[in-house]
């Protein structure tokens, strides 16, 4: 999979909550679990995982739903509730970022462009 030109931005659908990527993902992923088909309304969910240091949110406050226990917190828009990224305890080297919501995905599989 080719890496994305760093650094890259990002927003939810309404543009309020914004993010900035400065590392290359460590792994990239797409999770079938439950939770993830459930969240996602889908059969999963792609997920790239960020170094916690090259990643920022640069506008915008992020609001936790979709909570798992205390180990997994999932961070939306408050106002349009797009789902943006998700933490868990005890793994605080990363961050799981949806790339869907990067302004420019095209270097994740086959998603669309600006």
């Amino acid at each position: 999979m080719p890496q994305p030109s760093l650094p890259i931005e990002g927003s939810c659908r309404c543009g309020e909550l914004r993010i900035k990527i400065s590392a290359p993902p460590m792994i990239t992923m797409a999770c079938h679990c439950k939770g993830c088909q459930k969240m996602s309304a889908s059969a999963f969910s792609c997920s790239a995982a960020i170094p916690t240091s090259g990643f920022e949110v640069t506008a915008g406050e992020p609001v936790i739903g979709g909570v798992h226990g205390d180990d997994i917190h999932h961070y939306h828009c408050q106002r349009c509730k797009s789902w943006m990224f998700t933490r868990m305890a005890g793994m605080d080297w990363f961050i799981n970022v949806r790339p869907t919501m990067l302004d420019d995905a095209t270097w994740f599989g086959n998603s669309p462009g600006p």
